[in-house]
This record gives structure tokens, C-alpha cells and sequence, in this order.
């Protein structure tokens, strides 16, 4: 258990230099380059839990989908303009990619999961096995949604101009400190089971520190943006504000990590891969990031 603290910390600091240095070069590929190689992963790991409960999947096309989404996610989609996003965003997106009347094409990104379903859709009446068409269809549009489209959501916030950076590292430190937070209470104060079912080895006091540190960090964040430019003021006024969001944000992270041991436990194994030293598989550390990236966004976009 102490080699999986280290590794996740070490893992944290990675993530934050890489984040670091897109920031300070004021490129935005960092990100988008750690999704490309880990996403493909991560859907392998999924068709093996799925494949362990004999429900149909298709890997293949999940990854070429994924793919699709990510690149239009970095290269051509428009930052979100929607809600308080308006009142974060600082000066024009960089678009490698130019094309003439490209506007209607560059905020289609929320609307990806229709077009998915019909490909699903058509893609499951190629398949002889009529039994198993429906299961097809609605495991691969669940792990497109789940899995792929929260991921592009993540690059999509990477994308606001300026506050683009700040808005993954509120993620981050949100997501990843709960997670720090969860072992150091659970191993000093653990006495109640959370959820013994899912998962036997997280406790209620791990829970709430994990919550604690969450808004730690979410307040740490905050203030570092404010001493830095102050893109965050225009939706954090205070300090608590970013608190309080970063709470939220640990505890959706929590649910995430719940939902991913429920897969593993379904499918009868302990980890999900074994490519990550002392955490197993990708799917093992990215898990605190499908729910909190969505989340994250939709609260900005209600934001008052």
C-alpha cells in the first residue's frame, strides 16, 4: 500500500510538470499526447473486464472512435463559449488546423454522441449474432460516453484560452488529492467500511479526509490563480469558493474510483491491467477523471 502512495504521488507530480510545461510554452499537446497513448490502453482494459462477463464489445471501433475524437477534440474543435465560460475565456484558441467557414463544424463537440449511436447503431446489424445485437450497441455507446467523451471534455477544457491550464490543475488537485487524502485518513483513522461490497479496503473516515484534502486543494488552486493573472476570479470570487467546487469534485472523483472497482469486481479480478507499477492498469489511474471532467464542466456552465 505505501508502494501505491508513492507511485500515485510521483504519478501526480508527472502529471502536473506535464501540465506545467504546456502551460509555460503555451502549447496545449501535452495533455492531448498522455490521452492518445493512454485512452487506446485504457478501452483494451475495458474489452478484457467485458470479455471476463462475456458481454460483446468491439474494441476496434471504439479505439478508431476514440481516436477521431480526440484529434477533433485538440485540432479543430472550438473552446466552449457556453454558460461561465464566456467570463474565463481570454483571448483567441491556437487552431492548427484552418479551414475556410469552419464555424459550424467547430462547436459540434457535445453533439458527438449522436453521431456515434448511429455508427454503433449500424455497426451492430453487421453482427450474425442477433442475441447479443442490443448488448453490443449500448455497452459500446456506454463506454464511448463513460470513457472517450469524458476524456475529449478534459482536452476541451485544457482548450479555454488562458484559463484553460488552471481549470486542469482545479481538476487535478481535486481528483488526485481526495486520493492522497482517502489512504493518509484511511490508514490513521479507517475503522468504518465504506462500501465493503465494492470495495473492502476503503473506510468512511478515508472518505471524508479524502473530501477534506479535495477542498484543500481546490482552495490552493484558487489562490495560486489569483496570485498569478487571476483567470479563475471571474467564477471563484473567494478562496472557498474553489473549496468547496474542489469538495464536489473529490467526491464525484470518489465515485469514480467506486464505479471502476465495481467493473473489476464483476469481471473477478483484482486490477484492470498490470502496465502501472503498484496501481495495474490505466484504467486504474484514470478512473478518478470520467466523472470529474464532465462534472466540472457542467458546473461551470450553471455557474451563477
Amino acid at each position: 500500500m505505501a508502494n501505491r502512495f508513492l507511485y500515485g504521488f510521483l504519478l501526480i507530480v508527472g502529471l502536473v510538470v506535464l501540465l506545467y510545461f504546456d502551460h509555460a510554452t503555451g502549447w496545449s499537446f501535452g495533455v492531448f499526447a498522455l490521452s492518445i497513448i493512454a485512452l487506446p490502453a485504457a478501452i483494451s482494459e475495458i474489452a478484457r473486464l467485458l470479455k471476463a462477463r462475456g458481454i460483446a464489445f468491439d474494441r476496434n471501433l471504439m479505439i478508431l472512435m476514440a481516436l477521431a475524437t480526440l484529434c477533433y477534440a485538440q485540432f479543430i474543435a472550438a473552446p466552449p463559449l457556453v454558460g461561465a465560460f464566456k467570463n474565463i475565456t481570454f483571448g483567441d484558441p491556437l487552431y492548427l488546423i484552418h479551414v475556410a467557414n469552419a464555424d459550424p463544424y467547430r462547436h459540434m463537440l457535445l453533439m458527438l454522441p449522436l453521431p456515434v449511436f448511429l455508427i454503433c447503431s449500424f455497426h451492430a446489424l453487421t453482427s450474425r449474432n442477433v442475441p447479443e445485437m442490443s448488448a453490443r450497441l449500448f455497452t459500446n455507446l456506454g463506454v464511448y460516453i463513460y470513457l472517450v467523451f469524458s476524456v475529449a471534455i478534459i482536452i476541451w477544457l485544457r482548450r479555454v484560452p488562458a484559463a484553460g491550464p488552471w481549470l486542469l490543475y482545479f481538476l487535478i488537485a481535486g481528483s488526485r488529492m481526495g486520493d492522497i487524502g482517502a489512504y493518509l485518513f484511511g490508514v490513521a483513522l479507517g475503522r468504518h467500511k465504506l462500501i465493503p461490497y465494492l470495495s473492502p479496503g476503503k473506510s468512511i473516515e478515508g472518505a471524508i479526509g479524502g473530501l477534506v484534502l479535495s477542498a484543500l486543494g481546490g482552495a490552493l488552486i484558487t489562490l495560486w490563480s489569483e496570485s498569478s493573472g487571476g483567470w479563475l476570479r471571474p467564477i471563484f470570487h473567494h478562496w472557498w469558493y474553489g473549496a468547496v467546487v474542489g469538495a464536489v469534485i473529490g467526491f464525484a472523483a470518489q465515485c469514480g474510483d467506486l464505479i471502476k472497482s465495481a467493473m473489476k469486481r464483476a469481471a473477478g479480478v483484482k486490477d484492470s491491467g498490470a502496465i502501472v507499477p503498484a496501481f495495474g492498469g490505466v484504467l486504474d489511474l484514470v478512473d478518478n477523471f470520467m466523472l470529474t471532467g464532465p462534472l466540472l464542466f457542467l458546473l461551470i456552465v450553471l455557474w451563477p
